[in-house]
Formats: structure tokens, sequence, C-alpha cells
């Protein structure tokens, strides 16, 4: 053979790979570009109702991978592999999808969004900086990840006033209503949102349904006081000390508190101990070990005070600091 015919079939040969080549690029291109549209993602996500909900959305016009391609661009191949491999052959398995196959970073977010870095923002009776709440490296999803999906989501995440008040305490940043909050009255704020379970017309047995720690926030420190008795919440110390408060006769501990799930449950027997358990106490000892009642009592004092010095009558008021007990300090992790 001579050269030209040779060179002619190699110049075909390579122009045969160089158009299956084109062809391979165009055809994963267009099954790229078909795949990458809204329609495509709820062909699946449908199973769910994300796709009507991002319909029904503010976000309607935006595509699915202007939010979840997390570092734009270059995380497009990752995606696509991803979605053409265990995603799709999740589907053909009729496997129903359990969430999007990324969650959304700010950078999306703020690609739109950025005016919010500018300063304060007011929407819907709430004022907030951005910049100095969340700070620079904030993630918008914490607070607003069900705006493209609403209730469709599994776990929808709002904005919690408990986690700005921490935060306002920690930073000494005003906490006064109308620092965040505006254009509404004082009892329409009570009225609507979480605030109808704690402080709506049945907040007397609803409003210990609240995060207590944060009642200071617009209550007195004492407001608590007036109608339990005892400092709410209660102190570091009061695990320790509250058996006197237990056993006085205007205790309320069982107005907040189940008795049986919670005293009994601790200390491993009926608390406080009924009428005439000190003729059965030794069976309880004996049971539960020396070690249980050491929790409540100095064994010292009140177990050998009656046993080895045989000092009568015997009482089992002898407790951590109890009144009219043997002994009257405290016992800090039950020393024997």
């Amino acid at each position: 053979m001579s050269v030209r015919p040779r060179l002619i079939a190699k110049l075909s040969r390579r122009a045969v790979v160089t158009a299956a080549a084109v062809a391979v690029v165009v055809i994963v291109g267009a099954a790229a570009a078909v795949t990458s549209r809204p329609s495509s993602c709820a062909s699946c996500h449908a199973m769910r109702p994300y796709a009507q909900a991002l319909a029904d959305s503010s976000h309607s016009q935006i595509g699915c991978y202007s939010c979840h391609l997390e570092a734009g661009v270059w995380s497009y191949p990752a995606f696509k592999a991803r979605e053409w491999g265990p995603m799709a052959l999740g589907s053909l398995l009729g496997r129903e999808p359990t969430g999007t196959a990324l969650g959304v970073a700010s950078r999306p977010c703020l690609s739109c969004h950025e005016a919010v870095l500018e300063g304060p923002v007011r929407r819907n009776g709430i004022r907030i900086d951005h910049l100095a709440c969340a700070g620079e490296s904030m993630d918008c999803s914490s607070c607003h990840n069900a705006v493209a999906h609403g209730r469709a989501i599994r776990w929808v995440r709002a904005p919690v006033m408990e986690e700005c008040v921490r935060c306002h305490v920690s930073a000494k940043a005003p906490t006064g209503c109308d620092s965040c909050h505006e254009g509404r009255r004082e009892r329409d704020r009570l009225q609507k949102g979480p605030w109808q379970v704690t402080h709506g017309a049945s907040w007397k047995s609803t409003h210990g349904l609240g995060d207590i720690r944060f009642c200071v926030t617009c209550h007195p420190a004492d407001y608590c006081v007036k109608c339990h008795g005892v400092e709410l919440p209660h102190g570091s110390d009061f695990g320790r000390l509250h058996g006197a408060v237990a056993k006085t006769t205007d205790a309320k501990c069982v107005d907040c508190h189940d008795r049986e799930a919670l005293c009994d449950e601790c200390h491993r027997m009926q608390m406080p101990h009924p009428k005439g358990f000190l003729k059965v106490h030794a069976e309880a000892v004996s049971d539960r070990g020396e070690k249980t009642c050491a929790r409540c009592h100095i064994i010292k004092l009140d177990c050998r005070g009656c046993h080895d010095a045989h000092v009568h009558p015997a009482t089992t008021e002898g407790t951590l600091g109890g009144p009219g007990g043997l002994i009257g300090v405290p016992n800090p992790g039950g020393v024997r």
C-alpha cells in the first residue's frame, strides 16, 4: 500500500474517532442540560411535594442548581455524577428520595440577597442586623431553610427568639422587645406564634412548655416565686438541697413535676418516705444498697447514731440539712 492510501485511512480513522467524541460530548451535554431543568428534578422529587412547594414559593423562577450547587459551577460535575449514579439508580429501583442531594450554602443566597449585609433589615415586624447577629460566616439555612420548599422539607427551621436572647445577653446587647420587634403592640405579639401557647388563655397550664431560662427576659427575677414558691429555673445547688423544700407544708413540686416519674425514679423508692417507712427501712437498704441511702443521708449519723450508739427515739428526718433531723449540715456527695 502506498503512502497516500495509508494517510487517507489514518485520517479517516481519526475523523471517525473525533466525530464519535464530539457526538458523545453533544449527547452528554444535551442530557446534562435536560436533566438539569426543574421539571427533571421534579420527576423524582414529586414523590414528596418538593417541586409543588417550589412552584408555589417566591423562588419559583429560580432553578434547582442555582441554590444546590454549593461551590457554583465547579461542583456541577460532582453533582451530576451523584445525580446520575446513586440518585437515578435509587429512583429506578423505586426508592423514595429522602431529601435534596445537597444542602444550600449561604453563597447562593447572598448572590441575590447581598443587601442584607449592608445594615438592619425590617420585615414582618422584625428588625435584624444580619452581619452583627450572624457574622460573616452566617448560615442562612439556620433560619430560612423553608423559603423554597416550605413544609415539604423534613425539618423546618425558623428564627428562635431564645437563641437571639442568649446571644444578646452574652454580648450585653439590649433585650427589650422593641430592640428587634416593631409595628405591633405587646398584646398582639403574645397572641400569635409560639407565644400563644405560653401566654394564651390557658397560660396557667401551658406556660411551662416554654424555656423557663428566658422568662427573665421580660419578667422580673422573682416573678415565678410568687406562685411557685421557689426560684425558677432552680439554682445550681438545688439538687442537693431540694429535700428540705419538698418536705415543707406549702411545697408545690407536684404542680410541675410528676412525683413517681421524677422523685421515685431518681431515689429508687417512694419519696417522701411514706408513713411507717422506719419500720421497714431495713428491707429497702437490703434491696437497694446502702449507697442509695447515702445519696441523701449521712450514714455515720443517721444510721449508726441509732444502730451503733442506740440513740432513741429514732427518726427518718436526718436528711441533707433537713429540719428536725439528726443533722443540720449538708452532705456533699453522700460522704459517709
